[in-house]
């Protein structure tokens, strides 16, 4: 075919796209990423990755870590006029305290054909779950703001206008000439999860309908869509309508339904394969697939789809695609209990190799999905966010429902979220800090502090009311009963005044104890004891902060003053083997630091080898069991009959570190 004829096709295939009363509109949905072109772009109600950026902003504020994502398409290959429509997108994602505060996206979206006609997109989303986190978020809204740009490439034809009757009239075409224009648009979108795996979505596209032609008014149509999606941790499926804008001003309907399954291996990644079937106006029909490839924080994704109807004399689009996600996420990626139970489903016949090897993979599969579930539980909590911990404390028993001490601390956690959802100014605000202190300390099952802790809060907010029913709901539980305010050692008690500020900065100590800001603790402790010198309490927490920084006389000094004040037997019996601990630190420090006139011998001078592995063996094990007293007692031992036993001197540094340190948790 000659080049004229070439450039004649082109420029008509050009005036397709730039007419409204062609058979094709500006700004035409060709859609985005790869795994979204598996499923027939019927995402409104999915929209969980960066490419809800494009589909439903909403759907960003599902998304706990930052992600990225890029696609490049081939459009209609083997179109017989030569054109060689393509898309390219790229975008990123961004939550704010992990989701808590919302999530910012942006994006850019670039169409060609050839070097004739170009459109792009630049982006900007932010999206946020509604009303209060009383429950998990089951509310969505996002907006998109973009910028569009359409711009003609030179050609020879835009520079000799035609006539109506097709004839060049020799002189520019006042269209085409040096054609470009920008104009402001703007997507809105709605996320609402139903049921834990049921979402509905809608999305409105071209919201404020830009005029984008280049001389005449030319106004791109809303397009409306509709989605429901039914979502499992290893499928999806998903429905879309579609209300689009045509290019004659009427409006085209479109019905998209896919599925996807994703197939987990715990040394390999996971697979997912997709497929959809469209159908809709203008005899518009499409089969598309995708498969995918997802390894630690990377997914690779193709997408492929062919027309059926209509538009026929192509072999089809072609996708590629490559998300990153970077970080932990914060919060669960799916119900991993249902996960296997979901995936037992497809498990060989018993009896088979293949039935073990699946069945080992599950197992390992579980063990590591609840001690993810406990880490996150874990960071939840101690962020203050109880409702969540909850939430990842009931996964973790669907999958071990037999597990007493679990069970135990799902029943507190909830019934610590059911009054106080969140707490959030635990670092700064004193009653909130002994709320935050308050709590762990009952999740934990120290009730009696958790007890003393919420008084403190009680007494430095006496209005809210929700302390006094957590109060109750620990001494239900636990079957205590606060204690009456303690008198000091003139036989008075605190004045109110004087016991709010002692209670408010040891609820802020131990904020920082639990931060490990030890110097911070060191001042507020210092703070209570001008206030009340006999809190055995703060002297404890003064010598783990004082023991923390290297300071090893004053953290003894402290202990010792605890020691004298402390009460209760228990707790006594306690502090007297920090005392011993340290005590032995600061000799073998005195020792370590004098002139030495001899070499320490290396042999064993008491102990055979034989009784020195069976003791380092039982020095483990009391360490394993959580006896650290006699623990130290074992390497102690070691070490005294053999001084250069590096693993003994390592492992009782460490117990000790621990026995010092270990006031906190009490």
């Amino acid at each position: 075919m000659k080049t004229s004829n070439l450039r004649r096709i082109g420029l008509t295939i050009l005036l397709s796209v730039c007419y409204a009363n062609a058979a094709m509109a500006a700004y035409e949905d060709v859609g985005v990423g790869a795994r979204v072109s598996g499923l027939g772009h019927a995402y409104t109600a999915v929209a969980d990755d960066v490419y809800s950026v494009y589909y439903n902003p909403a759907g960003l504020a599902t998304l706990d870590r930052p992600e990225f994502g890029t696609t490049y398409a081939r459009l209609l290959t083997g179109l017989s006029d030569g054109s060689n429509p393509s898309n390219s997108f790229i975008a990123y994602a961004h939550p704010i305290d992990g989701g808590r505060r919302g999530t910012f996206g942006a994006g850019w979206n670039y169409f060609t054909l050839g070097g004739l006609y170009r459109e792009s997109q630049l982006m900007t989303s932010y999206s946020r779950g509604l009303f209060a986190r009383t429950s998990p978020n089951q509310y969505y809204v996002g907006g998109t703001l973009k910028y569009l740009n359409r711009s003609v490439g030179g050609t020879s034809e835009a520079g000799s206008g035609i006539s109506n009757t097709g004839v060049a009239t020799g002189t520019p075409d006042p269209v085409l000439q040096h054609a470009s224009k920008g104009n402001l648009d703007a997507d809105l979108g709605f996320l609402w999860r139903v049921k834990p795996r049921w979402t509905v979505g809608l999305m409105i596209q071209h919201l404020m309908e830009p005029n984008v032609g280049f001389s005449d008014n030319d106004t791109l149509g809303r397009n409306i869509k509709f989605g429901g999606a039914y979502k499992t941790p290893f499928s999806t499926l998903t429905g879309d309508v579609r209300l689009q804008s045509a290019p004659d001003g009427s409006t085209d309907k479109i019905l998209a339904v896919g599925a996807e399954k994703w197939l987990p291996t715990l040394l390999h990644g996971s697979f997912g394969v997709r497929g959809s079937l469209s159908t809709g106006s203008r005899d518009f029909r499409q089969l598309s697939f995708g498969l995918s490839y997802k390894v630690s924080r990377m997914q690779f994704d193709y997408g492929f789809a062919l027309p059926i109807g209509g538009l026929s004399s192509t072999s089809g689009s072609h996708r590629l695609g490559l998300t990153m996600r970077f970080g932990r996420p914060k919060q669960a990626d799916a119900a991993f209990g249902e996960a296997i139970l979901e995936n037992l489903r497809d498990l060989a016949a018993v009896g088979t190799p293949d039935f073990r090897y699946q069945l080992e993979d599950l197992a390992l599969y579980k063990r590591t999905a609840i001690d993810e579930f406990l880490r996150q539980a874990k960071v939840d909590a101690t962020g203050g966010r109880y409702l969540e911990a909850a939430d990842k404390l009931t996964q973790a028993l669907s999958l071990k429902p037999k597990d007493a001490r679990l069970q135990q601390s799902l029943e507190r956690m909830t019934a610590v979220a059911s009054i106080f959802p969140e707490v959030k100014d635990y670092q700064t605000d004193a009653a909130q800090a002994a709320i935050y202190e308050g709590s762990l300390d009952f999740v934990a099952g120290d009730s009696k502090s958790a007890l003393r802790k919420l008084a403190y809060a009680e007494s430095l907010n006496p209005t809210d009311e929700r302390i006094e029913r957590l109060a109750k709901a620990v001494e239900a539980r636990s079957g205590m009963r606060r204690e009456a305010p303690v008198a000091d050692a003139t036989g008075k008690a605190p004045t109110m005044g004087a016991e709010k500020v002692v209670g408010g900065t040891m609820a802020l100590m131990e904020v920082a104890l639990r931060e490990r800001d030890f110097e911070r603790v060191v001042k507020l402790a210092d703070q209570v004891l001008q206030l009340d010198p006999s809190n055995a309490l703060a002297y404890k927490r003064l010598g783990a902060a004082h023991y923390a920084l290297k300071h090893n006389v004053e953290a003894l000094k402290a202990l010792r003053s605890a020691y004298k004040l402390e009460t209760d037997p228990d707790s006594r019996k306690q502090i007297k083997g920090y005392l011993d601990a340290l005590q032995s630190v600061i000799e073998r420090g005195k020792r370590d630091a004098a002139p030495s006139t001899r070499v320490p011998e290396a042999k064993s001078t008491g102990l055979s080898p034989v009784d020195i592995e069976r003791l380092y063996e039982a020095g483990v094990d009391f360490y394993a069991q959580g006896k650290l007293t006699e623990a130290a007692a074992a390497f102690r031992r070691i070490i005294e009959s053999e001084p250069n036993n590096t693993s003994a001197r390592r492992a009782l540094d460490r117990v000790q570190s621990e026995i010092i340190q270990g006031g906190q948790k009490k």
